[in-house]
């Protein structure tokens, strides 16, 4: 298993696929609402998020009272600061920007995802020729 500072592909590679999942949707939330007046789109910090998620501080941990209380944690994805561009109606979404950056992690997610169905399939070969 290849490690990289720590962490291993695997896990690298998994977190990278649920930050970019996140992304997509912040993402597809801004262009949906690129006609909303007085909407300001929100970008996520892919970087810190994928840094944070790989150190375990993606997430709030909600504190319990009582020993019935079931344990949750809620994601904390990092945002990058609101844009200050907007049109008539105060609507600040950039529609080709928003879609430069969707096809942008789209591209990260299928390359996330390729290496891992590589990793994968290079454990099953191991483990084939192990019989």
């Amino acid at each position: 298993m290849q490690v990289f500072a720590g962490v291993s592909a695997d896990r690298m590679l998994i977190e990278g696929l649920k930050v970019s999942a996140t992304n997509h949707r912040i993402l597809a939330n801004n262009i949906a609402n690129a006609d909303t007046p007085r909407f300001a789109p929100t970008e996520l910090d892919f970087q810190a998020t994928l840094r944070r998620a790989l150190e375990g501080r993606d997430h709030v941990d909600l504190r319990t009272t009582q020993v019935r209380h079931l344990e949750y944690r809620s994601h904390r994805p990092k945002f990058e600061g609101l844009a200050f561009l907007s049109k008539n109606d105060y609507n600040a979404v950039d529609l080709d920007d928003q879609l430069a950056k969707l096809a942008e992690n789209r591209g990260r997610y299928v390359t996330y995802s390729a290496l891992l169905t590589k990793q994968y399939r290079s454990y099953r070969t191991m483990l084939d020729n192990l019989r």
